[in-house]
């Protein structure tokens, strides 16, 4: 696996390369146009979005950024210097305080209670997207895993900033939050800061540890698609297999 070269000119070229970042995001060209024009981001872009798949998204969503936080709080254990841990705490922080008040807003406005957002079963894209990042952060260095994280940061802004100009008005107010939310300065700083990272990071890799970043950030578009895909069929699609969902254990 080799990502594309640093510069579009000739070896006599003035062009300054390009960042790693979007080196990275050509290299998930394919995955990131299919999250971009996922039928789940269209619909929640023109507010045409059934209800109970936003509330499915947003169930498992939460359920998603509590592993989330935690990742972030081991990219902080990893950082070699105190204001790159410091970043990495101040995002852990940020992803309890204001992604999970987001929540606990919208949810009882979707009719899901505190204790439902918290007893949610994760659906297997979550989980498996939760190993990926989990993962990363156990077995591979900070570059590799900032490189996992950057699709969760960059995605949304990037769908929140398309659904803006076309967005109904005034729509529905949940969506309109959920887009104003991610398509605002206060999470377009955090996406910047974790761009500068990535590209601080991304400077000097050996190959094989830029092949394994460039592997892991594909992999987690991947999950941002497969994520939007869960949430269009409310899960059926997965749990929709000859082995049929998973039953429940017997309480006490």
């Amino acid at each position: 696996m080799t990502l594309p070269n640093e510069s579009n000119g000739s070896k006599g070229s003035n062009e300054s390369p390009r960042l790693w970042t979007d080196q990275l995001i050509q290299h998930a060209a394919g995955p990131w146009a299919a999250a971009r024009q996922h039928p789940f981001v269209r619909a929640l872009g023109d507010h045409t979005l059934p209800r109970e798949r936003f509330t499915y998204f947003i169930g498992q969503d939460a359920v998603y950024l509590l592993d989330f936080s935690r990742v972030l709080a081991m990219g902080a254990a990893k950082s070699a210097g105190r204001s790159d841990e410091r970043l990495f705490l101040r995002h852990a922080d940020t992803v309890h305080a204001v992604e999970a008040a987001l929540h606990q807003d919208l949810g009882p406005r979707l009719g899901l209670s505190a204790k439902a957002l918290a007893s949610t079963v994760p659906g297997p894209v979550t989980v498996a997207y939760q190993d990926h990042l989990v993962r990363t952060a156990w077995t591979e260095p900070l570059a590799v895993l900032v490189a996992a994280l950057l699709p969760c940061y960059v995605l949304y802004q990037d769908v929140a900033r398309l659904m803006v100009p076309t967005a109904p008005v005034p729509g529905v107010p949940e969506y309109r939050e959920w887009i104003d939310t991610y398509a605002g300065d206060a999470y377009g700083e955090a996406v910047a800061e974790m761009t500068a990272l990535a590209n601080r990071l991304g400077r000097a890799l050996d190959p094989a540890v830029a092949a394994r970043a460039a592997r892991a950030h594909w992999r987690s578009v991947r999950y941002e698609w497969l994520f939007w895909e869960q949430a269009w069929t409310e899960g059926a699609h997965f749990a929709a297999s000859r082995l049929g969902p998973e039953p429940s254990w017997p309480q006490p």
